[in-house]
């Protein structure tokens, strides 16, 4: 029997990523889509149906308070029907992106195993089910970061204004993405982002005029809805006192921020950076959802030299597993059962938080490990070249 062919592998994977998502898209249609750990305000498909009503009756969504979702999905939604088809073809986009950068990196056509890992991880599966935005902007994201490994300039920055238009976050991603790079790719990539994220927001304010700001990036920087979520500022939000919380705001805020200028001058290797700071971003964003933890599990899955040194890949696969059942089990403690109460689900919460945080101390130590083993290797490569120079 003829074996099969790298691309018929990766041709299998994406076929059986379909097919299982329209099977449970068949059988469970719309009971995920309510899940705090799958949605967040800012991705809530609900949320989104409302602001495209409204939109379409021509009301402007913003002045109710409830709608935080950038004008670039009122646009897109207006004219186009959310199917499921649609949310099944990002998730195809996003395997194939993460093939292109395991195929560009390691050159063994093998990148149906990035693509297998990320159509079948739980997080990207059932946040797929759910309808939750972060799904199409994990696509576009990851296509971002393609086209930084493949030197295809435009489309990474294009790619990555796009995303930073609907979440702010992944702006942070643009100096290590630029890390590296000639004076003139440097130029080509920073303009393509500046010119397409200034034409966007210049639309949404032709359009809009400046409502628009508040409820969509305003939020995510002021964390103004204080909805339940797998992140740990909801909770801390809530108990603040009003006279500390601009306090904390900035503290949070610029905790997220902070790593980007040591991490980028301490990683020589920029998707190692972009890696670093994706996971530091997943875990510490003011609205997480699963989806972003899995999108970052599947990129960490096209650098092998990485998970090779990682010092306690099994534990955090059990925490996470550990927290994967007590998410639900003790919202539904809290809110549907009563016999619980909010510090229950913040408890699993703060679980699942500080095993990422881990997580990425963990892939840090990893990045530097792999470094230093090239070093050491390099040096013994010089000696013995020296020695047999000498004899």
């Amino acid at each position: 029997m003829q074996q099969l062919t790298p691309t018929h592998k990766l041709a299998v994977c994406l076929a059986a990523g379909v097919a299982v998502r329209l099977a449970c898209f068949a059988i469970w249609p719309e009971s995920l889509q309510r899940r705090p750990e799958l949605t967040s305000p800012l991705t809530s498909f609900r949320s989104l149906q409302e602001g495209v009503f409204l939109f379409g009756k021509g009301d402007n969504p913003y002045t109710g308070g409830v709608f935080y979702y950038s004008p670039i999905y009122l646009a897109i939604f207006s004219h186009l029907q959310a199917s499921p088809l649609l949310w099944v073809i990002a998730d195809l986009m996003g395997a194939l992106a993460l093939s292109r950068i395991d195929t560009t990196r390691c050159s063994d056509d093998k990148g149906y195993k990035a693509a297998a890992l990320y159509l079948f991880n739980p997080y990207i599966l059932l946040s797929c089910l759910a309808r939750s935005t972060a799904g199409l902007e994990n696509a576009v994201l990851l296509w971002a970061i393609c086209g930084r490994t493949t030197n295809d300039l435009l489309l990474s920055g294009t790619c990555l204004a796009f995303v930073s238009h609907t979440s702010i976050y992944p702006i942070l991603l643009l100096p290590p993405l630029l890390k590296g790079l000639s004076s003139r790719q440097r130029a080509i990539l920073a303009g393509a982002f500046a010119v397409v994220f200034g034409t966007i927001a210049a639309g949404n304010t032709l359009v809009f005029g400046s409502s628009w700001i508040r409820p969509t990036w305003g939020t995510i920087l002021t964390v103004s809805d204080l909805t339940p979520n797998v992140g740990m500022w909801w909770y801390f939000f809530t108990e603040m006192f009003d006279h500390f919380r601009q306090f904390f705001l900035g503290v949070f805020q610029l905790h997220t921020a902070i790593y980007v200028l040591p991490v980028c001058l301490r990683i020589e290797d920029p998707l190692h950076a972009t890696l670093i700071l994706l996971g530091v971003i997943s875990t510490w964003k003011s609205y997480p959802t699963l989806a972003d933890l899995g999108v970052w599990a599947g990129l960490l899955g096209c650098f092998p030299e990485i998970t090779a040194n990682l010092r306690h890949p099994l534990f955090t696969l059990a925490t996470y597993l550990h927290t994967f059942i007590l998410l639900p089990l003790l919202h539904s403690l809290w809110l549907l059962t009563g016999t619980g109460n909010a510090n229950f689900f913040y408890a699993a919460t703060m679980v699942h938080g500080l095993n990422s945080a881990l997580a990425v101390v963990d892939v840090v130590t990893a990045v530097m490990r792999f470094r230093l083993k090239k070093v050491v290797q390099w040096k013994d490569t010089y000696k013995a070249v020296q020695i047999t120079a000498i004899e």
